[in-house]
């Protein structure tokens, strides 16, 4: 099933251009492609790709993924995209990621959570190191941006390093 809002965001250059998602900055998007790519998500057993509704007004704003999630060793990379820029700025992503955060722990028995954002990005990485993510590497001159290049900040949270948010608080689902 296709989502015109999701496909409409992934040709918004202001949604895509802090994602690293280079070739939605380039030209047309490939829609099979993005069908492709959200019905592998959605049928994988190492992937956790969900949409994100707004309770106030219960629209779709965005999606959020726990990716390549290694069940071994108990660790998982997360990403989020709110796409709709009118829910921009209202703690969506704090509140996503927290609450998203807190389950992969509790719920999943996970140990440890990764993150990665362009430096372009500040507010998303100040989002993951108010949850208790830290810093632990900069990829330097990574990744392509209008003008040149920018460094990527890679982001590291343990189970007991997570801060919890108001609506998001251990114990609580």
């Amino acid at each position: 099933m296709r989502d015109e809002a999701y496909l409409s965001w992934l040709r918004d250059k202001d949604v895509v251009r802090t994602l690293n998602l280079p070739a939605y900055m380039a030209g047309p998007i490939d829609v099979a492609a993005i069908e492709v790519y959200c019905k592998q998500m959605i049928n994988s057993s190492r992937d956790l790709f969900l949409a994100l509704y707004h309770t106030a007004d219960e629209k779709f704003v965005g999606t959020i993924k726990a990716g390549h999630i290694d069940w071994h060793h108990g660790v998982a990379d997360i990403g989020i995209m709110i796409g709709s820029k009118s829910h921009w700025g209202r703690g969506l992503a704090t509140d996503a990621i927290g609450a998203l955060a807190l389950h992969l722990f509790e719920v999943c028995g996970l140990r440890r959570l990764t993150a990665g954002a362009m430096a372009i990005n500040p507010a998303m990485i100040a989002v993951f190191e108010n949850l208790g993510f830290r810093r632990e590497g900069i990829l330097r001159s990574q990744d392509r941006i209008e003008n040149g290049v920018c460094d990527h900040i890679l982001l590291g949270c343990l189970r007991n390093e997570l801060k919890p948010t108001d609506t998001a608080k251990p114990g609580q689902q």
